[in-house]
């Protein structure tokens, strides 16, 4: 009959083991849920990044192209801008980049003269694309490389309200900044794009309040970004592990898909603006602020990756449980039914197993004894001492039941299993578990027992305590483990040499330097071998006097891997000799200088430039303290005309014209070095002689400098006088004729509209008198063209005399003059001054040659407002009413 107790016991059994079964597969689901979240947090962080860094790598490009207009102290021509976009590699530096450009600020009323001085022979004429009506525009007028940017060329950025409201952000902040999304004419596919701005203001100021950033405004470097190109392979990486959407904040609140992925596939369109991973199982979303743009990454764990990484994780343990627990179950009940079975074989055991015991109880090591199920029979008190465990609490239980844990090695315990199954014996080491919950190793050795006939009658087992060794052990490979990490990860490069030179030993981050197996350089290479022809000659001389004087440091060589890469680095060592004295091995050392040799060689030749600055020929420059010079390069004292030591200790005053002039220049100058500005201006300075020379000066405070008002800066001097004498001849050229020496058309222009300016405000009138000359073609004829260009002469000069200062005469060309007589109260007090240059007009003169002629003068007037209140329709009047005179054959004009 089965007893009842082994039902009861098998059914206690299965309950508990599905209970923990269900246990474990909750523990394990939220395990494999907080690995998920972490391998999702981990991947957001990376595209966040990704992105962070592909949106702000342009930045330094249109910071360059500040620079390098700051060098050509803002005169940015077509080729400079060029010659720059050109230099950087823009598809491998700055992907989704189609290019960099300028905008200027115009106003809408000075829009023709705009595009009339930007007008270029040769090429497709430069041409302002608007469709806006603001007062102010914003136009491209520098944009490269053209062929991939010509529709951009010219465009009135803005006239589009989102672009607009992008740069005037910039204008007034000062900084970089990203517009919302918009349409860029470089992009055929029409798909999402982004200006990034870059303000520049005049003189390379920085100005401080919005109200000071739009007046200093020169302009501002731009870069168009289209989305598609820009993101293009950010999703690569991640696609399969997460659906992701990658938005940017629209001026109203919505947001624009910019990227989205789907269990791996990229979304295009209208299916990635609907989708929503932030409504899918274990969605994310973070929200990042770049260049003044608000983002927002969406991400959910694939379908795939979900299954893979929670959907089957319960299952194994499940269904392991479960059957793990029937079987338990079944093996309880057949245990418990076979239990009086089993102590009837115990009883039954030999004399010479019963004396075995006795000797066993008296034995230091924990020993025990099984039956042939494994179960314990009998154990010793060296068995208690150790697990805590009595004879009482042990017998008729498996050794796993009581001793195991979860630091037990299951492959250990297996295979004492298998031996025992075939009844042989076996021994290993093992970690267990006492009553009391501590862990220990024993050294466990089985032997099988036979009975009479031979039988196996069950397992006699010896346990030896060995956790002081286990211990002891553990310690050393922790510590052997964390030198040898400590050598392999070291920041620098350690090895030791033979006294041939060859490698003995060498740590990981050597192994990657000189891009070598460990067994391609152990007794085979040296570090000669990776070295360059310099470098070989100083360790050839160095390698003898290091193992005769046992230390060497601060070697410098070129080191050049296989692979073509070159790193520069320093090498420090030590030898170790034996008790003889003789040389053994190296104790050796190598560093990686390569950034600090570069800088290095770039300070030597900054300061090789800077002292090239600095003694220029053409530049005088001058260190100021207090407004003394303390220093001075030499081409300063010979640009004034002083001995080589002269203006040191001498206040700036000396250089200056007078008290007047030295004041201004440091009321204007000093206010705004203290801001941090620079200060530049042309002004005319003494030299030591006293003659007057036209300076253009700069200067900059100092870095370091005290908050003292003008304590220390630095000035630069350039000798302008020719370069302004000829603007001086240059301008009159322009504005005078060649022969007469009188005002030309243009000059006459520019007075006749100030004429206009001022009897409008003052209420006056004014005469502008047209007049030709009687009989001068006659003279031409007879006496020649250089008689008369005397004739043309004696006639301004007598014009001139005639005039007050007020006054202007001017040669249109030819024989025809124009007076204008300002200011006037009535139209009739030209009459006399007309009359007065009539009569001088009508006087002899005589020619070089000796011949006497005469010529007379047809004139014309007009009044002001009377005939006209415009320029040309004052011009006309007067013209008319000199050849209608003219054809009367009078020679003065009548009186109103």
């Amino acid at each position: 009959m089965t007893s009842p107790t082994a039902w009861v016991a098998a059914a206690v059994v299965l309950a508990l083991g599905l209970t923990l079964t269900a246990l474990a597969v909750i523990w394990h689901q939220r395990q494999a849920s907080a690995e998920v979240r972490s391998l999702q947090e981990r991947q957001m962080e990376r595209l966040q990044a990704d992105v962070v860094k592909r949106l702000t790598m342009p930045v330094y490009g249109l910071r360059g192209a500040r620079g390098a207009l700051a060098a050509l102290d803002g005169r940015l021509t077509r080729d400079a801008f060029s010659a720059y976009v050109e230099s950087r590699d823009l598809a491998q530096e700055f992907p989704g980049v189609r290019g960099f450009g300028f905008i200027e600020r115009v106003r809408r009323q000075e829009l023709p003269a705009f595009m009339a001085a930007r007008q270029v022979t040769g090429i497709t004429p430069f041409r302002v694309q608007t469709t806006g009506d603001h007062d102010t525009l914003y136009v491209v007028t520098q944009v490269s490389p053209l062929s991939r940017n010509f529709a951009a060329w010219g465009m009135d950025e803005g006239a589009d309200p989102v672009r607009r409201q992008a740069i005037e952000q910039a204008v007034d902040t000062g900084e970089v900044t990203l517009s919302s999304p918009v349409r860029l004419v470089q992009d055929p596919l029409k798909g999402p794009g982004f200006l990034l701005l870059l303000p520049v203001y005049q003189g390379g100021l920085d100005p401080i309040t919005p109200a000071q950033r739009r007046l200093a405004l020169q302009g501002l470097l731009y870069a168009p970004l289209v989305a598609n190109e820009l993101l293009r392979g950010l999703a690569e990486p991640s696609a399969e592990l997460l659906n992701l959407k990658l938005s940017i904040r629209m001026p109203e609140g919505d947001y624009l898909t910019l990227l989205a992925t789907r269990d791996g596939v990229l979304l295009a369109g209208q299916e990635a603006s609907l989708s929503q991973p932030a409504g899918d199982f274990m969605a994310s979303t973070v929200q990042f602020s770049l260049e003044g743009r608000e983002f927002r990454l969406d991400t959910a764990p694939t379908r795939q990756a979900a299954m893979q990484l929670m959907g089957l994780s319960g299952v194994g343990v499940q269904a392991g449980g479960a059957l793990l627990s029937l079987l338990l179950a079944v093996t309880v009940y057949l245990l418990a039914a076979g239990r009086t079975r089993a102590e009837q074989m115990a009883r039954a055991m030999t004399a010479d197993l019963a004396r075995l015991a006795a000797v066993a109880s008296h034995t230091t090591n924990a020993v025990f004894i099984t039956d042939t199920a494994r179960r314990i029979t009998w154990v010793n008190d060296g068995f208690t001492r150790l697990t805590g465990y009595t004879a009482d609490d042990a017998r008729g239980r498996l050794p796993s039941e009581l001793l195991h844990s979860e630091l037990t090695d299951d492959d250990t315990v297996h295979g004492l299993r298998e031996s025992m199954a075939v009844g042989q014996g076996s021994k290993a080491e093992l970690m267990q578990r006492a009553r009391d919950g501590r862990d220990y190793w024993v050294d466990i050795e089985i032997q099988p027992l036979l009975g009479r006939t031979g039988a196996l009658d069950g397992f006699l087992v010896i346990q030896s305590d060995i956790t002081t060794r286990k211990l002891a052990q553990a310690q050393a490979e922790e510590a052997r483990q964390s030198l040898q990490d400590l050598y392999d990860n070291a920041p620098c490069a350690y090895y030791a040499l033979d006294r041939h030179g060859l490698f003995l030993q060498i740590n990981a981050l050597g192994l990657q330097w000189l891009g070598c197996a460990a067994d391609e350089l152990i007794g085979r290479r040296s570090p000669r071998d990776f070295l360059t022809e310099p470098g070989r000659a100083v360790f050839d001389e160095a390698f003898p006097r290091f193992m005769r004087d046992g230390r060497v440091s601060g070697l410098e060589f070129d080191l050049a891997a296989p692979d073509g890469s070159t790193r520069r680095v320093s090498l420090s060592a030590t030898a170790v000799y034996d008790k003889h004295g003789q040389y053994v091995r190296s104790r050796s050392v190598m560093f990686d200088i390569t950034e600090t040799h570069r800088i290095r060689q770039q300070l030597h030749q900054l300061a090789l430039d800077q002292e090239a600055m600095l003694q220029s020929d053409l530049v005088g420059i001058a260190k100021l303290r207090e407004r003394v010079i303390v220093w001075r390069n030499p081409a300063l004292e010979r640009m004034f005309g002083f001995e080589p030591g002269a203006l040191l200790g001498a206040p700036v005053r000396r250089l200056h014209i007078d008290d007047t002039t030295d004041d201004t220049v440091g009321a204007l100058a000093y206010p705004l070095l203290k801001a941090g500005g620079r200060f530049r201006t042309q002004v005319q300075m003494q030299r030591q002689d006293g003659s007057l020379l036209w300076v253009d000066l700069a200067g900059v405070a100092l870095p370091g400098a005290s908050e003292v008002w003008g304590n220390e800066s630095l000035w630069m001097m350039v000798d302008i006088t020719q370069s302004k004498a000829h603007e001086a001849r240059m301008e009159h050229a322009a504005l005078h004729d060649a022969l007469t020496g009188l005002p030309n058309r243009l000059l006459l222009a520019d007075r006749l509209r100030q004429a206009i300016a001022a009897a409008e405000r003052n209420g006056h009138v004014f005469a502008l008198a047209y007049l030709d000359l009687n009989g001068f073609k006659q003279i031409n004829d007879h006496q020649g063209h250089d008689a008369g260009d005397e004739v043309l002469q004696a006639v301004a000069t007598r014009l001139q005399a005639g005039l007050r200062a007020s006054d202007t005469v001017a040669r249109l060309g030819g024989d025809e003059f124009v007076v204008l007589l300002t200011p006037q109260q009535a139209p009739a007090e030209a009459q006399p001054v007309l009359d007065r240059l009539l009569d001088a007009l009508t006087q002899p003169i005589t020619l070089a040659n000796g011949v006497t002629v005469a010529v007379g003068s047809s004139l014309g007037l007009a009044h002001y407002p009377l005939d006209g209140r415009t320029p040309d329709a004052l011009m006309r009047h007067a013209d008319e009413a000199m050849y209608a005179h003219k054809r009367a054959g009078r020679s003065r004009a009548l009186q109103r």
